[in-house]
């Protein structure tokens, strides 16, 4: 299953044609453009992108060239490695026949499928966040050093992944209070070699930022204002199609991509669309709630919509088929799962309190379909948990028919119910 997914995943990627996509992906492929000619990242010319990504990226331009087609087929390879993990968190929630099932619905997800098509920074953060979370609750589960230093590392390297992610800095000791409490003293412990791993990786960042930008930026990259500004403009102009081409004719190239700008002009730009998207949110705060509700729609809908711009229309029959036949499909299970995972709250904590946080970062500043997709392992996890609970609940010859095929028993469980 795991072959079959890289394979269709990577003739699904070279079936594409070698340009960008997506407004974004230029800027990506770019900087890692720059990253291989310069030798050095603090020397790039789109410094301004979130760091991970040009870096893993220029590993392939350096052997292909500027290419729109070689980023893609790594993201095939960085969804296969998500199989991998997603095995590891059904397995941890709820034994290994959830893992294999994990595993098999991961590996043919057609979201998954879809934006490996996309050179851009959602594959690596879908590989990493997971990652950090599962090395999150083992550490609760099991308190061990080297879990927590790996979970606060992992978390540094997801908030190199995108502008928004500077956030995660409060995700660290949040997630680990509420998982471990405060009360034993070792827990606390953990949460501090937790922190401190964040910081191996974000402080040094932090100084190279301030060297290139003369400044001590709140951010590992330019782009929090932007999204800041997008969610302020839906208060000031609910329209999509104005919204839009007022985005795109007053502010893109004015302030976000200034004709010949340096960086910095492109810093100043960000963080002045960030006041102001401030100024209009404190100016319009009874209209706040609502924009808030609709990111966060937006962030759970069920399949992509249309850009914005041109028509207000879906992409089409298709992309509802999907979504509702893959998302849609497995949504009630999650919640099932998140239900029935629910009674070991102390050990899984991390998980909740990240999703609760992950969620309401962006719902505040810009929610959209893509921002969500580092979770759906996990989320594929809850749902794949609450699958194995209905069939041992309801289904026991199923179920003992499923752990046969796939090589288990009861004994290989660590079910929630023990």
């Amino acid at each position: 299953m795991l072959l079959a997914g890289f394979l269709l995943r990577v003739g699904f990627v070279m079936s594409l044609p070698n340009r960008p996509l997506d407004g974004d992906e230029p800027d990506y492929v770019n900087s890692a453009v720059d990253i291989v000619q310069h030798g050095s990242f603090d020397k790039a010319v789109y410094y301004h992108v979130p760091p991970l990504v040009p870096i893993l990226y220029s590993g392939v331009v350096l052997f292909f060239g500027k290419s729109f087609l070689a980023p893609r087929v790594l993201n095939c390879f960085l969804f296969f490695l998500i199989s991998l993990v997603a095995f590891k968190f059904g397995q941890e929630l709820a034994g290994k026949l959830a893992g294999f099932l994990c595993l098999m619905i991961v590996a043919i997800y057609p979201y998954f499928i879809f934006f490996s098509g996309y050179a851009m920074t959602e594959t690596a953060a879908t590989l990493v966040i997971p990652l950090a979370l599962y090395f999150g609750v083992k550490s609760a589960k099991s308190p061990v050093s080297l879990n927590a230093l790996l979970f606060g590392v992992l978390l540094a390297v997801s908030a190199l992944t995108r502008s928004a992610s500077y956030l995660f800095i409060l995700a660290v000791p949040l997630v680990f209070l509420i998982a471990l409490g405060a009360k034993n003293i070792g827990w606390v412990k953990l949460t501090a070699i937790a922190v401190a791993g964040f910081m191996v990786l974000y402080l040094p960042w932090s100084f190279v930022n301030y060297r290139h930008f003369g400044k001590i930026i709140p951010s590992p990259t330019i782009g929090s204002g932007v999204m800041l500004y997008e969610t302020a403009l839906r208060i000031t102009m609910p329209d999509p199609e104005k919204r839009f081409e007022y985005f795109k004719d007053e502010i893109k190239h004015k302030y976000y991509y200034p004709p010949g700008g340096s960086d910095k002009d492109r810093l100043a730009g960000d963080e002045y669309l960030s006041r102001e998207g401030k100024r209009i949110i404190l100016k319009n705060l009874d209209k706040y709630p609502s924009v808030v509700w609709t990111n966060f729609k937006r962030f759970w809908q069920f399949y992509p919509d249309a850009p914005e711009g041109g028509s207000s229309k879906r992409r089409g029959l298709l992309y509802e088929i999907l979504g509702l036949g893959s998302y849609g499909v497995l949504f009630p299970f999650m919640i099932i799962g998140a239900v029935i995972c629910f009674k070991r709250f102390r050990h899984l904590a991390v998980l909740y309190g990240f999703i609760l946080y992950y969620t309401l970062v962006h719902s505040m500043l810009y929610g959209k379909l893509r921002y969500r997709l580092p979770l759906d392992p996990v989320l594929i996890a809850f749902a794949v948990a609450g699958i194995t609970w209905l069939l041992k609940e309801y289904r026991p010859g199923w179920y003992k028919k499923m752990t046969v095929l796939a090589g288990c028993n009861d004994s290989n469980f660590e079910s929630g119910d023990k």
